[in-house]
């Protein structure tokens, strides 16, 4: 497994890195969920299947490595599509990125794969707006439903 440094390495195209540290910058969570983040007292850790130079991975990263920032018990670490490739065929039945993996030490469970939970209804609500619902969760329109789907996540846990 690798570290978020490892992850920005990724294929070693250093402007993939620049644009996921770019976005990680104007990510502002809410007071509420930095207070929930910061008062989660069980250790979590998030198995990230991510490329950086992937859209949709750049996306949802920023939120991961903003929560682990503000709780040391939140530790996220990333894996390859191609190192993961038999995990996420078997878990999920397709080979997308991100997918997200709640481990509890024992088992992983996956908890999203590509797109966010509101990011697909928007798409199978509205097939013919799929590329522009695409974009808009690319450029951040939908940072806050994003937010508040992970953090209900781990607080789950």
């Amino acid at each position: 497994m690798a570290t978020f440094q490892d992850y920005l390495k990724g294929d070693g195209n250093k402007d993939y890195a620049e644009k996921q540290l770019k976005i990680i910058d104007k990510i502002l969570l809410s007071k509420d969920t930095s207070d929930k983040v910061k008062s989660i007292q069980k250790d979590i850790k998030i198995l990230t299947v991510a490329e950086v130079y992937c859209p949709d991975c750049r996306a949802i990263i920023p939120f991961l490595e903003k929560f682990s920032s503000l709780n040391n018990r939140i530790t996220v670490v990333y894996s390859t599509r191609d190192e993961s490739h038999d995990l996420l065929i078997k878990a999920t039945g397709e080979a997308r990125i991100p997918t997200l993996f709640l481990d509890n030490g024992t088992k992983v469970k996956p908890i999203f794969t590509e797109f966010p939970q509101t990011v697909r209804s928007d798409m199978k609500e509205n097939p013919e707006k799929y590329d522009e619902i695409k974009y808009n969760f690319r450029t951040g329109k939908y940072n806050r439903q994003i937010e508040e789907e992970l953090l209900s996540h781990l607080l789950s846990m």
